[in-house]
């Protein structure tokens, strides 16, 4: 299960470093942004700043990940829990926050009055708090479990045993696939409400394309990060439940660490999705009575 492959390697080294270079770069303008050019907390920037953190958890790890993929790992198992602890931070966090947002405009649409009430920076702050306290709270058992029943591994970021994870399976399911449906309801309902918005100049006609346009990108993306790594931890825990084939096993576990790799990009693409075009979006949507987010 240790042994490791020479292209998959090779992948993952390329990858994690465009991750790295762009992500430092665009979290960088971010940060900037978001904590010295912005003044007041509002809805937005509360959701923006806690998908920043999350990001930032992940650029963290990946220097280390970049020398597990060439290196034996000689750090020790604790250090590694607690750098995975970081990563994976980034993978749910950043999902439950997009998710969020995806809920957020969806409610400003399809209930611009409610949304008076709904929408606002306690609630976001809130709701934010309640998915880094629980998402820290099963990374703490987690780790706890593993120190107890593991030993010393050459091998960090990459699941080193036979054994089916059932956590990792709840993970993916309730973490990831349940945000995945929340999601694509919201853009599609958000969607047809702009189409079957009455167009009353060619300028609106435009802004209502460009609307459903961010919307389509940031569905698109969202799939594109975390769908393979959805489906790949699902069938993984499937094979390791009904199969003893080593070589089986082994290769599901390479295309699950590509997955990863591959949902790394949100990173990135979180920048350009949510950091720069959010703002555009509440201005463009005219449509519907305005907030403040």
């Amino acid at each position: 299960m240790e042994k490791r492959n020479p292209s998959v390697d090779i992948f993952l080294i390329t990858l994690l470093t465009c991750v790295f270079t762009c992500g430092t770069i665009f979290n960088s303008l971010a940060v900037w942004v978001f904590c010295f050019k912005m003044k007041k907390w509002t809805v937005t920037r509360i959701f923006m700043m806690s998908l920043l953190a999350s990001d930032c958890c992940l650029l963290f790890t990946l220097p280390f990940r970049m020398y597990s993929t060439q290196q034996d790992w000689h750090l020790g198992n604790s250090w590694c829990n607690a750098l995975r602890s970081f990563y994976f931070m980034n993978t749910y966090v950043s999902i439950a926050v997009i998710t969020l947002i995806s809920i957020d405009r969806y409610v400003a649409i399809q209930f611009p009055m409610r949304a008076r009430t709904l929408r606002t920076p306690k609630k976001a702050a809130l709701a934010c708090g309640i998915i880094w306290l629980v998402y820290i709270a099963l990374r703490l058992y987690h780790i706890i479990s593993i120190e107890r029943s593991s030993s010393e591994s050459k091998i960090c970021f990459r699941k080193v045993t036979e054994r089916p994870l059932v956590l990792s399976l709840y993970l993916t399911v309730f973490g990831s696939c349940l945000p995945m449906v929340i999601l694509i309801f919201c853009s599609t309902q958000i969607i047809l409400t702009l189409k079957k918005k009455e167009k009353t100049s060619m300028n609106e006609e435009k802004d209502i394309k460009k609307s459903i346009s961010i919307v389509k990108t940031n569905l698109a993306i969202f799939l594109l990060c975390f769908l393979p790594l959805s489906t790949g931890n699902i069938v993984r825990f499937v094979i390791e439940s009904v199969s003893s084939d080593c070589s089986l096993i082994k290769l599901i576990n390479d295309v699950v660490h590509v997955a990863q790799g591959i949902s790394d990009l949100n990173c990135c693409l979180d920048s350009i999705c949510y950091y720069f075009v959010a703002k555009e979006f509440w201005e463009k949507v005219s449509l519907f009575p305005r907030f403040k987010n």
